[in-house]
């Protein structure tokens, strides 16, 4: 009895080693991966300065694909509240300030970070949803560089990124797939112009751009819990019983028509709440097109 103990406890001990010998291996290649250089094809675009192009430009960042909600009011950055055996990070500082990458990214480096996920120093970016930008045109594009370039700038040091143990496995792993691995990097720019109309054609750009499909599932039917953004509900299920009026109402007040309070913390509709009545619309007419489906874990 004593040796089958005995035989047990070394095998089940052999098992734990190996456990963690893969958990290491495949952190390390996880994060190896997340700072692999990388080079995405980037085309060169002249970015204007003109007024009107800017403020496009601030809408793009305050309403549409809103980067004060990670990157800070001002834009000067702010740390994530990530677990550290994740990874420990903050949104940079976008400003030309002290500790900001303003000053040093020309506009094909804003590109590769935004459209393409990857920093001007080659690094895999971890949170950014440069997924849904890759869809960004470039007449959006250049409006949103246009106002990143113009805004003030703020001393805003922060620490660099840390991907944990467990974050690194779950990158090596595949189970949390970086932007820059999924985006088909020959077609980023290529999105037309969607004219700004009450469409369901806009409404689909929009919705791409504001990233809702992160949490509430790719046709919008809700999402199940898994890794990534938590989940959201689904917003078909409310296309015959909402009109346009309640769904502009919700994404001003925060307030549904039923009563129940959106959590800003999960949901940022108080950027969202910037939109105008046109996008609103347009993204009310794309939601109503939508077959009404089960969630999903995707």
């Amino acid at each position: 009895m004593r040796k089958v103990l005995k035989w047990a406890g070394i095998t089940l001990g052999s098992l734990v080693v190996i456990a963690v010998l893969a958990v290491l291996g495949l952190s390390f290649r996880g994060k190896s991966k997340a700072a692999a250089g990388s080079e995405p094809p980037v085309g060169t675009l002249t970015i204007p300065t003109d007024s009107a192009t800017v403020v496009r430009g601030m809408h793009v960042a305050r309403a549409i694909a809103p980067c004060s909600a990670c990157h800070g009011e001002k834009l000067e950055g702010k740390p994530f509240g990530t677990p550290a055996v994740l990874v420990a990070m903050a949104a940079p500082n976008l400003t030309r300030g002290r500790g900001g990458i303003g000053a040093a990214y020309a506009p094909q480096d804003w590109d590769r970070a935004i459209r393409h996920g990857v920093a001007k120093d080659g690094r895999r970016l971890v949170i950014m949803p440069s997924e849904a930008y890759s869809h960004m045109s470039d007449a959006d594009f250049s409006a949103l560089v246009a106002y990143l370039t113009s805004i003030p700038p703020v001393d805003s040091t922060l620490p660099p990124r840390r991907i944990g143990l467990m974050g690194g496995t779950l990158i090596g792993l595949g189970a949390f797939p970086l932007s820059a691995d999924v985006i088909d990097h020959g077609a980023v720019g290529a999105e037309t112009t969607t004219p700004e109309a009450p469409t369901k054609e806009y409404g689909s750009y929009l919705v791409t751009l504001a990233t809702c499909k992160e949490c509430h599932g790719v046709s919008l039917a809700g999402k199940k819990p898994g890794n990534g953004p938590p989940p959201g509900p689904s917003l078909i299920a409310h296309a015959n019983t909402w009109t346009v009026e309640s769904f502009r109402k919700t994404m001003r007040t925060g307030t549904t028509p039923e009563g129940r309070a959106l959590d800003a913390n999960q949901m940022p509709w108080p950027y969202y709440a910037n939109l105008t009545d046109v996008e609103l619309d347009a993204v009310w007419a794309y939601i109503r097109s939508i077959p009404i489906t089960k969630p999903t874990t995707d």
